[in-house]
C-alpha cells in the first residue's frame, strides 16, 4: 500500500511513460492536418487527397492495433513490442518530411499507422495491470487524454511555428526526436506487466480469444468506436481547412483554435473518466456523446471571429472524454484482463477502418462537391451515434456494480 500511496510510485511512473507515448503518437498523427495549409500548395493536393492521408494512416493503424496488441498478449511480452514500434513511428515522421509526391505521402502515412497502432492498446493494458481499482478509469483516461494535450493542443502551436519559421519538412524531422528519447526511457524503466498468473503456466491460444466477443458491451463499444473516430478524424482533418479557406483565418490563428480544442480534449480526457469512476461509465458516455456532437456544428455555423471559436472549441472538446470510456475502459472491464490489450486493439481497428478510413475520404469528396460544411455534418453524426448507443451499455464501473465483470481476468480453460 505504501508503494501505491507514494507520488513517485511505479503506478504513477508507468502512467507518465504511457501518457507521453500516446501523446507523441497523436502529435505525429495530427501533424499532417495542422500542416495541410503548407503541404497542400507544395504537393498540389485537393481535399479528397488530404482525406486519403487520414484514411491510409487509419486503416493501417487499426489493423496494426489489433494484430500486434493481440500478438503481445499471446506471447506475453509487451515491453519489447512497444519499444520497437515507438522507434518505427519516429522514423516514419522523418520520412514524412522527405517525400515529395501525393503517393509517397500516402505510403509514409500508412507506415506511420502501422507503427503507431499498437502503442495505446499495449500501454493501456500495462496501466490497467498496475492501477488500483479506484483509479482505473482516471489512469486510463489520463493516458488517453495525452492525445488532446500533445496531439491537439501543443502540436499545432509547435508544427505551425516550425513550418512558418523554416518549412513543413523540418517540422516532421524534429518530431522524431522526442519519440526516440521516449523509446530509450521505456526500454530502461518499464516493467513487463504481470497481467495474470496463468501466463506463468501456459501461452494463451486463439481458441481462448472468443471470450472477448461473449458480452454485449464489446459489440456496442465497437459501434461507439466507429462513431468516435468518425467525429474526431473528420473534424480534425477538415476544421483547419474550413477555418483558413472559409473563415479566412490565418494559419497562426487556426493553430490557436485547434490548440484550444486540444487543451479542452486533454482536460476532458481525464475529467470525464474520473467522473465515470463515481457516477458510472454509462451516464458519462451518454452526456459527453451528446455534447461532443455540438463541436462540428458550432464550427460550421459560428463565423463571428477567432475568440468565440476558441472558447467554444475548448468547451465542446468533451468528446475526447468519452473516448477512453468507450474504447478502453468499458471494453477492458468487460473481458478477462489478460485480453485487455487485444480488446482495445479490436476497438481501435474497427473504429479506424470504418470511422477513420472510409469516412475521411467520403468527407473529402463531399467537401469538394458540397463545400467544407459537409464534413462537419458527418463528424457530428458520428458523435450522435455514440450518444444513442450509450443507452444500451451495461455498467462496468467498480463503484457502481456489485463486482467487476472480470475481477482478475483469469481465462477458464478446459
Amino acid at each position: 500500500m505504501k508503494e501505491r500511496s507514494r507520488v513517485w510510485s511505479y503506478q504513477n511512473g508507468i502512467i507518465l511513460m504511457m501518457f507521453f507515448a500516446f501523446g507523441l503518437v497523436f502529435m505525429d498523427r495530427q501533424s499532417i492536418t495542422f500542416l495541410s495549409p503548407f503541404v497542400i500548395p507544395d504537393l498540389h493536393l485537393n481535399n479528397a487527397q488530404v482525406g486519403m492521408f487520414a484514411s491510409a494512416l487509419s486503416v493501417c493503424w487499426g489493423v496494426s492495433a489489433w494484430l500486434f496488441s493481440s500478438f503481445s498478449d499471446l506471447i506475453g511480452n509487451r515491453k519489447k513490442v512497444l519499444v520497437v514500434f515507438i522507434v518505427v513511428f519516429a522514423l516514419a515522421s522523418v520520412l514524412s518530411g522527405v517525400v515529395g509526391s501525393f503517393m509517397g505521402m500516402v505510403l509514409v502515412r500508412a507506415l506511420m499507422g502501422l507503427s503507431e497502432g499498437p502503442v495505446f492498446p499495449i500501454g493501456a493494458s500495462a496501466v490497467k495491470a498496475t492501477s488500483t481499482p479506484s483509479r482505473q478509469g482516471f489512469n486510463i483516461g489520463f493516458v488517453q487524454s495525452a492525445s488532446g494535450l500533445l496531439g491537439s493542443a501543443i502540436a499545432p502551436l509547435i508544427v505551425v511555428s516550425l513550418a512558418t519559421a523554416f518549412n513543413w519538412r523540418v517540422a516532421f524531422y524534429l518530431l522524431a526526436i522526442p519519440a526516440l528519447i521516449l523509446a530509450v526511457i521505456v526500454a530502461k524503466y518499464m516493467r513487463e506487466p504481470k497481467i495474470t498468473q496463468e501466463l506463468a503456466h501456459r501461452k494463451l491460444s486463439w481458441s481462448d480469444y472468443k471470450v472477448i466477443f461473449q458480452n454485449r458491451n464489446t459489440w456496442l463499444c465497437l459501434i461507439c468506436s466507429i462513431g468516435f473516430i468518425t467525429w474526431l478524424i473528420t473534424f480534425t482533418t477538415f476544421a483547419p481547412i474550413l477555418m483558413t479557406e472559409v473563415d479566412k483565418i490565418s494559419p497562426t490563428q487556426m493553430s490557436w483554435a485547434m490548440s484550444a480544442f486540444g487543451f479542452g480534449s486533454w482536460i476532458w480526457g481525464f475529467v470525464v473518466p474520473l467522473v465515470s469512476d463515481r457516477i458510472g461509465r454509462k451516464p458519462s458516455l451518454i452526456i459527453a456523446g451528446l455534447l461532443a456532437t455540438l463541436a462540428p456544428l458550432v464550427l460550421a455555423t459560428v463565423h463571428t471571429g477567432i475568440v468565440p471559436i476558441i472558447i467554444l472549441l475548448f468547451v465542446l472538446a468533451i468528446g475526447q472524454g468519452y473516448s477512453p470510456i468507450a474504447m478502453s475502459i468499458i471494453p477492458s472491464e468487460s473481458v478477462p484482463a489478460v485480453f485487455a490489450a487485444s480488446t482495445i486493439g479490436i476497438m481501435m481497428m474497427i473504429g479506424e477502418i470504418f470511422g477513420g478510413t472510409t469516412v475521411p475520404t467520403i468527407a473529402g469528396i463531399a467537401a469538394d462537391h458540397h463545400g467544407l460544411i459537409a464534413p462537419m455534418l458527418i463528424s457530428a453524426a458520428g458523435s450522435f451515434l455514440v450518444f444513442l448507443v450509450g443507452f444500451g451499455i451495461k455498467e462496468t464501473a467498480p463503484r457502481r456494480v456489485a463486482r467487476p465483470v472480470h475481477s482478475e481476468g483469469v481465462v477458464s480453460v478446459g
